[in-house]
């Protein structure tokens, strides 16, 4: 990965996100899009070696134990506070917890699905663009705005037709601010803490902001072509 002038401080959270090189549409493909999940949950951590190609040759007894190692809060090296993936981009909402962790996570992230696809459809070179862009969030109100928008980004765009389908789509985090589950260990608190924990909350936020998030795409959009 090129090298870059963002500097990422610890403790600090980041809006990151990158598209494919055109026309390539990677996560149109279910397949992709779930590897590429369970390749960055196993990236979060600094105990993702060996590297996960690798690590998916493993014994099943041996994937067990590194597996329960990776999901060791202590272990991360960023938190992952929202993620949305669409068919041509991606965007992550990011707490940076180790030096260099987020350079290090969408490296080590992007070179392995890179490698996985190229392999997959016998092809070669990059399949994101050289730089992943990043915008640092320095207020709760942003934290909050930034998570919305990326929840409600399918949405907005028309991968999906109705509001409430937001809430089943399966290529976000959007489960682990409206239902009582939360397995991949997303850090929902930092935005759920303005909600006082309510998760019904959040959920209307959500509602109530998808039609206006919609509407400022077909804008954006629009302004584009002219």
């Amino acid at each position: 990965m090129a090298s870059r002038a963002d500097v990422f401080f610890n403790g600090g959270y980041y809006h990151v996100y990158n598209k494919n090189i055109e026309p390539l549409a990677v996560f149109s493909d279910y397949k992709l899009s779930n590897e590429f999940i369970d390749t960055f949950i196993y990236y979060r951590s600094n105990r993702a070696y060996p590297r996960y190609s690798l690590y998916k040759k493993m014994e099943e007894k041996m994937k067990t134990l590194k597996l329960q190692e990776i999901f060791y809060p202590s272990f991360f090296i960023v938190d992952i506070i929202s993620f949305s993936l669409m068919p041509n981009h991606y965007h992550f909402l990011l707490k940076q917890k180790k030096k260099k962790g987020i350079i290090n996570f969408v490296s080590n992230t992007i070179n392995s699905i890179t490698r996985f696809y190229n392999i997959k459809i016998d092809r070669k070179g990059p399949v994101f663009l050289p730089q992943f862009r990043s915008k640092r969030i320095l207020s709760v109100g942003q934290l909050v705005y930034t998570s919305r928008y990326i929840h409600t980004n399918p949405y907005a765009s028309g991968l999906i037709k109705t509001k409430e389908e937001i809430f089943s789509y399966p290529y976000s985090s959007i489960a682990a601010y409206v239902k009582n589950e939360n397995p991949l260990k997303f850090n929902n608190e930092p935005v759920l803490n303005f909600f006082n924990n309510d998760k019904d909350r959040y959920r209307q936020f959500v509602l109530n902001n998808a039609e206006d998030q919609k509407m400022r795409e077909v804008v954006k959009y629009t302004s584009k072509l002219g």
